[in-house]
């Protein structure tokens, strides 16, 4: 199993916006993946301007068909001008879990 997180800080002005699109993608995405094992976004407590999203990956092939899909391309172009830099990307191997 592959698993990455992603981490961003929205732009002011522009929560509900990246929201909505989240809200949207991570739909899409548990309807049209099912190698992807899991797909969650979190916003911080502290901070409602971050967000932190965690995917788990079955394999290499599901995490490529996830990074090639049309609505990963256009939530992307919907995400990045909209935050206050590019998100940070992250791999992680598996170990453990339930």
């Amino acid at each position: 199993m592959i698993a990455r997180t992603a981490e961003f800080v929205v732009k002011k002005g522009k929560l509900n916006k990246v929201k909505e699109a989240i809200d949207q993608f991570v739909r899409t995405v548990h309807v049209s993946e099912p190698g992807t094992r899991m797909y969650v976004s979190f916003q911080d407590e502290e901070n409602e301007f971050r967000f932190l999203h965690v995917m788990i990956f079955e394999s290499e092939g599901a995490e490529k068909k996830h990074q090639s899909a049309a609505y990963t391309e256009k939530f992307v172009k919907i995400l990045n001008p909209n935050c206050k830099r590019e998100p940070t990307l992250r791999k992680f191997n598996f170990i453990g879990g339930l």
